[in-house]
């Protein structure tokens, strides 16, 4: 199912005939981190500039979100949020945000990659920012980030357009 974030896919495992992104293999992306968010909580928003990752939801529900922060597309800024428990996985496209909430207790959230970042080439970019105007499903604060991890300083970052992000969302 295409989105408004192009190149994220929305992959289960037990569609038949693999769904979309059968060509995915999952066999290529190394488990990096696993984290286990509050219930409530939200583990990112990250992203990774040269490589694609892999998000899944193992254990419990949480919502995703897929912001395309890639200055030289038309889609820059745009959203797209699934809800991932089980089998279903998330394609995360190189050069966008990712991020999860948990939205039930004892919610496993792994991230796989092909390729390790450094840290310094990580994009991070703070979940309650008001400038994002994510409607996370669990009510969030809205906070003042510093600099280094607010979108206005992500878009300097980048070189791209400052301002909210753009209000166009798509569910898978």
């Amino acid at each position: 199912m295409t989105t408004v974030v192009p190149g994220a896919l929305l992959l289960d495992a037990t569609a038949p005939g693999g769904g979309p992104g059968a060509a995915v293999d999952p066999g290529a992306f190394t488990v990096r981190r696993r984290r286990r968010p509050a219930d409530g909580a939200v583990h990112g928003l990250h992203g990774h500039p040269d490589g694609a990752v892999l998000l899944g939801v193992p254990r419990g529900s949480g919502y995703a979100v897929v912001i395309d922060t890639r200055p030289a597309a038309e889609t820059f800024g745009r959203l797209a949020v699934a809800l991932l428990d089980g089998p279903r996985t998330l394609l995360v496209p190189p050069g966008c945000l990712y991020g999860v909430q948990a939205v039930t207790g004892n919610t496993l959230v792994e991230i796989r990659t092909a390729t390790r970042p450094s840290r310094l080439d990580r994009l991070e970019v703070d979940p309650d920012d008001p400038d994002l105007k994510i409607r996370w499903l669990r009510p969030r604060p809205v906070r003042t980030p510093a600099d280094d991890r607010s979108w206005a300083g992500l878009c300097t970052r980048l070189g791209a357009p400052a301002g909210p992000r753009h209000d166009r969302v798509s569910l898978w």
